[in-house]
């Protein structure tokens, strides 16, 4: 059994062999390999010349965007400042809802009190009763 199973190995390990025995290749079979990847590589070379223009084009599109996007952040970082500021009123000696409604919203508007007054439920226990220095959040429409 070990004879057969040697004979056996012996024969694979030729048959790889000769298997992994290299191809000749004739000189005009060389010529035209070589033809071949020199046409691939000029054909490589004008897709990377092509990727390098776009990376430039890219580049200089990114710098005349990147300072608009930064005029744009700082712009709308001002615009939520304001907006804050506009959502919020600091009652005064003598307001009441209706009134800062009118002079939130506008004249016209004075029953929008009742929209201030849900906004502002855990502060307002009573709406006949506004104390001064209380900061009322404003609801927007």
């Amino acid at each position: 059994m070990k004879r057969y199973f040697l004979i056996v190995l012996i024969l694979f390990v030729g048959f790889a062999l000769v298997a992994q025995e290299e191809e000749k290749l004739t000189p005009g079979e060389v010529d035209e390999l070589i033809a071949k990847y020199a046409e691939e590589e000029q054909g490589l070379k004008t897709q990377l010349d092509g990727l390098r223009q776009e990376i430039e084009n890219l580049r200089a599109e990114y710098e005349s965007t990147s300072g608009k996007c930064d005029e744009c952040l700082s712009r709308l970082a001002e615009l939520e400042k304001k907006l804050e500021e506009m959502s919020y009123y600091v009652v005064k000696s003598g307001d009441w809802l209706a009134k800062i409604a009118v002079n939130v919203y506008g004249y016209g508007n004075d029953r929008r009190w009742v929209d201030i007054y849900n906004a502002n439920k855990a502060k307002i226990k009573d709406p006949d009763f506004l104390y001064p220095g209380w900061k009322l959040f404003i609801p927007r429409p």
